[in-house]
């Protein structure tokens, strides 16, 4: 055994390179050379102490000359085999079992995983030296954590190694391993690779545990039969168990479980990972403790329909109690948050030296050349995107297939930062209800005892009614035309759709703001009426016609029977024409928003949130952007795509069709608007039937 330094500076230089991680793989070095860990005589007080010191450093961890490294990570480096690359000769290699060597971003990953569970302090975070960022408000613990990654970067191996260690440590303990599909589990999923490790701890270890009543391919618990009489059996032992299961239509299947932990991996192959997160959510948690911890991962190749639920939790962590990280690794994003980043740079095989330190520059420049080799011999776009999926420099990368929308995401994102670290959708909007006076006039009565909760986010509140938020007071006497409203009403009285009215403020000389969202509203109320008539009233309340969408027939319905369809804005004839050639649709008023009018709301939206507005003091130029203060309609519109149900977005969608279809030079017709019904029903006997 290696004499241990006792200075820093012998196991990692002032610049945080490692420079002799040899003393972190003692044991396993010596299991190679030998073919066991310990010579001592089985059961001596030798062999007893030698085995519970290793025990020891598995559940607390180990430092040497001052560097630490957790207990998961003590336990992946010295007893837990995995399938490595050896070198051969050249680029020529093959796979072979062995222990795994000590990686730099490994030490980063079983750090920050600890630190999402159980906490750090500044000065403590300072010393690891990580090369991620994490802010001082998210070290207090408690967190779960969502990793994006390359291929090729072994957490199927590192995860089941940790599952395996909570097995093996605590007792009573549950790991939960999920994932869609069960294929993903087992026989070569994470599942088998932590059976593998039992299997290795009760052959060459001296934590030995039966598997007497649990040992299936997706159930193992450590336990055996104890006779307390004669004939008389009970289960007893260490209690820990490893459980596999799928998710596959099934969001419930870990509920009940009560994991210490819980890992859902192949996230991006993972079409209902959201739901399957948040029903297992409650697993990890007693009242306000945390008893759990949740890891979500994924890699960027394997990335299908399920990446639209993976991308939008990586990309927005704190909604769901993950992890937050300063993005260091998209463009530009360095004032947003994300999910923990493996990046294909950071220990690519042959790009890494005998400590473990990644040949960052090395990797990124040859993988650069690769691209630009495969961009000349490629046939088509498809095979530049897989690989860079596979093999990403950044999230962005990773997830490729989930750019759905053309809207600039970045910005976005910087903005819902800014948002939420000053808090301006609470110093700038205004919660409260509408009323009508006396005199029949609508009225907006501020809520200034903080009774009402908005939907300030995308994910609603429990109390999803909601509250009308106001950013801007209508002016007096407001001309017809100034404001526009658009309304993305539910179907039915009976489901979990949200409705949701958007206002926005046009162009007039005399006022000091232009084409800003000036008020809104987003919610389920007990019936549909309730929700038109929010709609209603905020038409009459800002002097504006409302576009609706005109599929939920029980709008016209409604104001029908309130005799105020002038209220609601005219179908927008041009814009339709210009989107559906040949468009047989007529129904007087509202949207029916089809396909083509789903894309060319996208348009006239990111045209909008790009439109330049003014330059800030530092020189740079604000766009439309920089002056939206509703952080749910930003997260809506940075997940948005044409298959997706965005109540904001397509509200908002209706106030971009009411701006074209002006551009257009539309001609409203009064007396199409105001004239017999009888006459209107006859020639769209369409919009009459039940």
């Amino acid at each position: 055994m290696l004499k241990s330094p006792s200075r820093i500076n012998e196991i990692r230089n002032p610049d945080g390179i490692f420079i002799n991680t040899t003393y972190f793989r003692e044991e396993a070095i010596h299991f190679q050379k030998h073919g066991y860990y310990c010579n001592e005589p089985m059961y001596s007080p030798a062999w007893i102490e030698y085995w519970q010191e290793q025990l020891k450093r598995c559940i607390e961890g180990y430092s040497v000359g001052g560097v630490y490294i957790t207990g998961d990570h003590y336990n992946y480096l010295n007893f837990s085999r995995i399938m490595k690359t050896q070198v051969i000769k050249g680029n020529v290699a093959k796979k072979i079992l062995e222990f795994p060597d000590f990686w730099d971003g490994d030490y980063n990953y079983f750090h920050v995983k600890d630190i999402a569970r159980y906490g750090t302090t500044e000065e403590k975070l300072k010393e690891l030296q990580l090369t991620v960022s994490i802010k001082p408000q998210f070290l207090n613990g408690g967190y779960h954590l969502i990793v994006g990654k390359g291929r090729r970067k072994g957490y199927s191996f590192k995860n089941g190694a940790v599952a395996a260690n909570i097995y093996n440590t605590q007792r009573n303990a549950t790991v939960v391993i999920g994932a869609y599909l069960s294929e993903y589990l087992y026989p070569e999923g994470t599942m088998s690779m932590a059976t593998n490790y039992l299997n290795f701890y009760n052959e060459h270890t001296g934590w030995i545990k039966a598997r007497e009543y649990k040992n299936t391919e997706d159930y193992r618990r450590a336990s055996y039969k104890k006779e307390v009489k004669e004939g008389v059996f009970i289960e007893s032992g260490y209690m820990s168990s490893i459980i596999a299961t799928s998710f596959k239509d099934n969001p419930d299947a870990a509920r009940g479980k009560d994991g210490t932990l819980i890992l859902m991996e192949e996230a991006g192959k993972f079409p209902n990972l959201e739901a399957s997160y948040m029903a297992t959510e409650a697993t990890t948690r007693s009242g306000g403790f945390i008893t759990g911890q949740i890891i979500v991962f994924g890699t960027g190749g394997d990335m299908e329909s399920g990446t639209v639920d993976f991308a939008k939790m990586f990309y927005e962590p704190e909604l769901y109690m993950l992890l937050p990280f300063v993005n260091i690794w998209d463009d530009q994003a360095e004032q947003t948050n994300c999910g923990f980043f493996h990046p294909m740079y950071i220990n690519n095989d042959g790009y890494y030296d005998k400590e473990g330190n990644s040949d960052i520059i090395k990797a990124k420049s040859d993988e650069s050349k690769e691209r630009d080799r495969l961009r000349k011999l490629a046939g088509g776009i498809h095979v530049i995107q897989k690989r860079v999926q596979e093999y990403p420099f950044s999230p962005s990368e990773a997830f490729l297939t989930v750019s759905t929308n053309d809207f600039p995401i970045v910005e976005l994102r910087n903005r819902l930062n800014k948002i939420r670290t000053e808090n301006l959708h609470v110093k700038l909007g205004q919660p409260g209800e509408l009323y009508r006076n006396e005199e029949g006039k609508v009225k907006f009565k501020p809520d200034l005892e903080d009774k009402l909760t908005p939907n300030w986010f995308r994910i609603p509140n429990d109390n999803k009614e909601g509250a009308v938020v106001i950013y801007e007071y209508p002016i007096a006497d407001a001309p017809k035309g100034l404001y526009k409203i658009g309304y993305d009403p539910y179907q039915q009285d009976i489901g979990t759709s949200m409705a949701s009215i958007y206002v926005k403020k046009g162009h007039h000389r005399y006022s000091g703001t232009n084409d800003i969202i000036v008020a809104s509203w987003t919610g389920r109320l007990k019936d549909a009426d309730s929700c038109h008539r929010i709609f209603e009233m905020l038409c009459e309340l800002y002097n504006a016609e409302g576009m609706h969408e005109n599929m939920v027939r029980d709008v016209i319905t409604y104001f029908k029977r309130r005799n105020k369809l002038h209220l609601l804005a005219a179908q927008p004839d041009k814009v339709i024409s210009a989107a559906i050639k040949d468009s047989k649709v007529a129904r007087i008023w509202g949207c029916h928003m089809t396909l083509d009018l789903k894309k060319m709301g996208a348009n006239y939206t990111k045209q909008w949130l790009l439109k330049e507005r003014d330059v800030d003091e530092q020189g740079n130029v604000l766009t439309n952007i920089d002056f939206i203060n509703d952080p749910g309609f930003i997260e809506e519109l940075i997940l948005w795509n044409l298959k997706g149900n965005y109540d904001r977005v397509s509200a908002w969608f209706m106030v971009m069709i009411q701006d074209q279809e002006d551009d257009l030079d539309k001609v409203y017709d009064n007396k199409q608007l105001t004239g017999n019904l009888e006459d209107l029903k006859t020639l769209h006997l369409d919009l009459y039937k039940n």
